[in-house]
């Protein structure tokens, strides 16, 4: 065998032995961890400690520990309708999630003073933001509820992470159900002092809500009981009624009200009347005081069925946000 030969059949020898080893190395090795799919997030997400919130649940009167992101599907499942504009329904993802981060004790927020233990935040309505389980409200609702959370975890997932700020500080994102054509001015309202995002605005977009303009009867034996003592007996009978406006709000609503010559906070009249909102006027009937109400909720803030006709409009939930807290500007939260 020549030289020229023998160096041909060592490299032919050589591939042969090889090649069984190339195939297996190309096989793929019951080891490696799954290609991402779109389902599952990549590695180094999957590993990252997401943000954590301590929920105190009123119905079972006990604190719990939540991911942030799966709290936040039970508040947009509690507070604003499923079914609304998917645009909405992300303005509403961005201003729960800014009012939660704003709340949490662990970021130097005050947490809630309504949990019987330390708690960031709370399911009362009246007090934090409404929460419902989200498991067991899917199951409640059957299908409807199953495409209810899939909306809502979409505008989650579309807003990941994104919060409203002012001067690079998490804002006072509270909210309400329908202005009735305008906001209101948060210092009319609370105490603290007047913010800029939180001004009266002209709100053109909550016409569709079922609670833009109303009509209530009061008996005038309820409004006595909601009245101070001197006032309680001649204005039970009827006899004697006479309404005036002390003050009026930026936002149009009732601030003091003046029942035969004694002054009467609107937001207090509200809570013992059990009325829709402060703003009203109203007329003298022969069974009680009968109210010409406007809007639903403190009017603050984001008008829910407003950011859902504003979507309507083509808005997106940016701009949506933007209008009703104006000066504000969303970026993604950075603990």
């Amino acid at each position: 065998m020549t030289r020229k030969a023998a160096l041909l059949f060592f490299a032919i020898a050589l591939v042969v032995l090889l090649l069984p080893a190339a195939v297996v190395t190309l096989a793929p090795s019951p080891e490696r961890p799954p290609q991402n799919n779109g389902n599952n997030p990549p590695e180094e997400k999957r590993s990252k400690k997401s943000l954590q919130i301590r929920l105190y649940r009123d119905d079972i009167n006990e604190v719990v520990l939540l991911d942030l992101e799966e709290y936040l599907t039970g508040v947009l499942l509690a507070e604003i309708p499923s079914s609304f504009e998917m645009e909405a329904l992300k303005a509403q993802a961005v201003i729960a999630r800014t009012y939660a981060l704003r709340q949490m004790r662990s970021l130097g927020g005050e947490g809630c003073g309504e949990a019987p233990s330390p708690a960031d935040i709370c399911s009362k309505s009246t007090h934090c933001q409404a929460w419902l389980d989200p498991v067991k409200t899917a199951a409640q609702w059957g299908p409807e509820g199953e495409a209810s959370l899939d909306r809502i975890r979409q505008a989650l997932e579309e807003t990941s992470g994104e919060v409203a700020l002012y001067q690079g500080k998490l804002i006072e994102a509270v909210y309400h159900s329908t202005c009735g054509g305008k906001t209101e001015a948060s210092h009319a309202l609370w105490s603290g002092g007047e913010l800029p995002y939180l001004q009266s605005v002209n709100c053109p977009y909550c016409k569709h809500s079922p609670h833009y303009r109303g009509e209530l009867l009061i008996p005038f034996t309820q409004l006595a009981k909601a009245l101070p003592q001197d006032l309680a007996l001649p204005v039970a009978s009827g006899e004697q009624l006479l309404l005036e406006m002390a003050s009026e709000t930026p936002g149009g609503r009732v601030g003091t009200l003046k029942i035969n010559g004694t002054l009467v906070e609107g937001k207090e009249l509200r809570q013992q009347l059990e009325l829709p909102s402060t703003a009203f006027a109203w007329e003298l009937a022969e069974e009680g005081l009968l109210l010409h109400t406007r809007g639903r909720g403190h009017g603050v803030g984001l008008c829910q069925y407003g950011a859902d006709g504003a979507a309507k409009e083509g808005k997106n939930y940016r701009q949506i946000v933007m209008f009703y807290y104006p000066g504000v500007e969303i970026a993604k939260f950075l603990p």
